[in-house]
């Protein structure tokens, strides 16, 4: 199963809490976590940090590979391979999208799709089992 897309599971660390990133779809229709398709010859690393940087304005570091997800995309079967990213600097993003940082239970409220919300728990048991 080669991926056909990459995203980002971006979190920030804040005193209090883990704060996840999410942005509204190109439509403005759904909540759903930044992620496109790879490019020719793009590794999946560059590709996901790119769709980040691109949707959100957030430059990431890469923590770890979460499981490949199969998802439809208008129609067509897509598999997106996701990296729990840790953001370090935030720019002005290229992509007209609303950004929001929200604590995991309202994402996994607010998330349109499965694929994302089950890839956001993934990248949320992670990071919980680095600080236990």
């Amino acid at each position: 199963m080669e991926p056909t897309h990459a995203g980002a599971v971006c979190y920030l660390l804040t005193a209090h809490q883990i704060q996840f990133l999410i942005v509204s779809s190109s439509t403005g229709e759904h909540w759903v976590l930044p992620k496109g398709h790879i490019e020719p010859g793009e590794h999946t690393e560059a590709a996901a940090l790119r769709e980040l940087k691109e949707e959100a304005g957030i430059d990431g570091e890469i923590i770890k590979p979460l499981k490949m997800r199969p998802f439809d995309k208008r129609g067509e079967k897509a598999v997106v391979q996701y990296y729990l990213v840790q953001a370090v600097d935030e720019s002005e993003a290229i992509e007209n999208r609303v950004v929001r940082w929200v604590e995991e239970s309202e994402a996994l409220a607010l998330l349109s799709f499965e694929e994302a919300r089950q890839a956001l728990c993934e990248g949320a048991r992670l990071i919980h089992l680095s600080f236990s």
